[in-house]
């Protein structure tokens, strides 16, 4: 545990010292530390995860923390590697992605020691199991994220977006205040362990307090109705920072509820009834918001809910697995929601780093604007290209594994019986499917309006292949997300140490009973490479030396390539839009000329989001209204201030006298 505290502290060293550097010598530096750090973090956690070696710290503070637990098992090691390698592939595309704001006014210095911190601050949320301690790291995560979020601080826009996330992430630490005040209260410890007591009681205060964790953690995953900060701070942040926000970050709510789950033990029926639904809504709404969005990140941002909501439903199906004592669901249910937290973070990340250099290139995130970007950017977009299918779930790569865990674990619910349960796994199945069709929508709209026709608008100079230093990080993930999604199996037996953690029983039949599934899908999708590849190669040697020429097969008249007369993102979801107007508001408007037959007509779209305008909006009015209830104090007035200073002190002395 020394080694993996001392690579936390690594961190935070790299961007101390990178402030005494200057230019793209600030990111080197703060690399050769990060680099370091790994090499003390991860062999501890692959022998937690792997080894199943866990190892445990005590550290006496002053009060009140007093002594905090520093504790590595196999929950905390797995998302201890997505962290730790997360940030080291972030700061590797950061300093690529920096060099854009070279001849800009920007501080360098403080990006990378917020960088730091914030990186050693999600490294030891996962680890500390004293409530204070946890609350204190927790707080540094958010406000460290804030900074990074506010890099472009001049644009009005970025700074709303800053303060607006940094409002919600301090709602969200409220509940978990709370929570963790009571359980203190009621156990007189601030150790996690201490806490089972009362979490695993099934009482209503049991679930009350789940319930203010779930809120507190959630609003830190993006869960729906808490989701809204995530589509304005990724289209703010720089996208190195986004990547690790999406793809890291916010897994550090799902670590949380899954560590409540672990101290809980078997859930109440109804909790997991609940979480399943929820998290089903928020994969709806998310993909749903995702369709509309002209802007590349903000469509990655509502996918990320889309994501978190598949995560959350793993986790409902094996919370319902443990409530009704069915281990094949409760198998099923973790491991996908595991595998999908991991797949999250290797595809989202490629697409954020991909939507980065698609902006450095062109200078927009409008997609409307874009066009025949596969010309300019043909590693990108390939890359780019597969993430798009990993994300969409198609077979071969990774984000099929995951889902497909989910969907057997729901068919497995089927066989039995039970009412109730049954009725939800089929809405559950509809729903993740109508969720995955959803997804293959938006992303083709994304890609295909992006990389593919003509460009809509000219560049202001002509866009060139990214290098090293970008396609580095996303090549990396790349090999990972072939590589599960060819050899599920072997990632089964490496997690195999954390799904254990949440059975209540021996499972070795139906963990065997997984494997051979997954051992017979791996054969499938391998033979079916293999007959493509035959395929293939009969043709290259029937063809090898016979000329062959492009034909436009269906031409129909068409004889010139033209931006005009290609589908725009907008008119590409329309239809479907048009389906779910009541969940997806869209606002047109159209501008015209004054003359009678005008030159140019200007069609704008905007799209608001559905739980805003019910939820969020009405709440900030009245909230309005009653802070004007007392806009009287700040008269603006000297002599009335003066007052409220001596107001103040009469009444300390006061209380002081009373004290005596």
């Amino acid at each position: 545990m020394d080694y993996f505290l001392l690579g936390c502290l690594l961190f935070v060293i790299g961007g101390l010292v990178a402030i005494f550097f200057k230019g793209n010598v600030k990111g080197i530096s703060f690399l050769l530390f990060e680099v370091a750090a790994q090499f003390l973090i991860l062999p501890t956690a692959f022998n937690a995860l792997i080894g199943g070696i866990g190892t445990e710290k005590l550290i006496s503070f002053s009060e009140p923390i007093g002594t905090a637990a520093f504790r590595l098992d196999a929950l905390s090691a797995f998302f201890v590697i997505i962290i730790s390698v997360g940030s080291l592939l972030a700061a590797v595309y950061s300093i690529g992605y920096l060099k854009h704001y070279d001849e800009k006014k920007y501080s360098f210095s403080s990006f990378y020691f917020f960088f730091g911190v914030l990186a050693a601050s999600m490294l030891l949320v996962v680890v500390v199991q004293n409530a204070i301690l946890f609350l204190i790291v927790w707080e540094l995560m958010s406000v460290s994220s804030f900074f990074l979020v506010g890099f472009e601080n001049e644009k009005e826009e970025v700074r709303k977006a800053g303060i607006y996330y940094l409002i919600s992430m301090q709602i969200g630490a409220s509940f978990l205040i709370a929570a963790f005040a009571w359980l203190s209260s009621l156990t007189g410890s601030y150790d996690f362990n201490t806490y089972k007591n009362i979490l695993g009681t099934q009482g209503t205060v049991s679930i009350i307090l789940f319930l203010l964790f779930f809120i507190g953690f959630g609003t830190k995953a993006g869960f729906v109705p808490f989701h809204t900060w995530l589509p304005r701070a990724h289209p703010a942040a720089p996208s190195g920072v986004s990547a690790i926000m999406s793809g890291v970050m916010i897994k550090t709510g799902i670590y949380g509820i899954l560590r409540i789950i672990l101290l809980s033990g078997i859930p109440e029926k109804g909790l997991a009834f609940s979480v399943f639904i929820i998290a089903l809504i928020t994969a709806i709404i998310g993909i749903l918001n995702a369709i509309s969005q002209k802007d590349i990140k903000k469509l990655l941002a509502y996918s990320s809910i889309e994501n978190i909501g598949i995560i959350g439903m793993g986790i409902g199906l094996g919370m319902l697995g443990l409530a009704y004592n069915i281990p094949i669901i409760v198998l099923f249910g973790f491991f996908g929601a595991l595998l999908h937290t991991l797949n999250h973070f290797l595809f989202k990340s490629i697409l954020f780093y991909g939507a980065g250099i698609v902006y450095q290139k062109t200078g927009t995130r409008n997609m409307e604007k874009l066009g025949g970007l596969i010309k300019y950017l043909p590693i990108t977009s390939i890359i780019f290209l597969a993430a798009v299918m990993a994300i969409s779930g198609l077979p071969l790569l990774n984000g099929f594994i995951s889902e497909f865990a989910i969907y057997l674990g729901m068919a497995n619910s089927l066989s039995y019986n039970n009412a109730s349960l049954n009725i939800l796994m089929i809405i559950g199945f509809s729903g993740l499917a109508l969720v995955g069709a959803m997804a293959l929508i938006g992303f083709t709209k994304l890609f295909g309006v992006t990389f593919l026709g003509t460009q809509r608008e000219k560049f202001e100079y002509q866009p060139k292949e990214a290098n090293a230093l970008f396609l580095i990080p996303m090549i990396f993930n790349l090999v990972f997300v072939f590589i599960i999604g060819l050899f599920p199996a072997t990632i089964i037996q490496i997690i195999s140490g954390v799904i254990n953690q949440f059975t209540q029983t021996n499972s070795t039949t139906e963990f065997n009973a997984i494997l051979t599934v997954y051992y017979s899908l791996s054969k499938g999708l391998l033979l079916f490479i293999a007959i493509f590849l035959f395929f293939f190669l009969i043709r290259y040697f029937l063809l090898r030396k016979r000329e062959i020429k492009n034909f436009k097969t269906w031409n129909c008249g068409y004889q010139l390539e033209s931006s005009r007369l290609q589908y725009t993102g907008s008119s590409y979801s329309l239809p479907f839009l048009e389906l779910v107007a009541a969940f997806v508001p869209q606002k047109t408007t159209v501008e015209t000329g004054k003359e009678i037959f005008p030159v140019e007509v200007k069609l704008k779209t905007s799209q608001h989001d559905f739980v805003e305008r019910i939820f969020i909006q009405p709440m900030l009015k009245y909230v309005r209204s009653f802070l004007n209830l007392f806009a009287w104090v700040q008269s603006g007035r000297m002599q009335q201030y003066i007052l409220y200073g001596l107001i103040f002190l009469v009444l300390i002395l006061i209380w002081i006298i009373g004290v005596r």
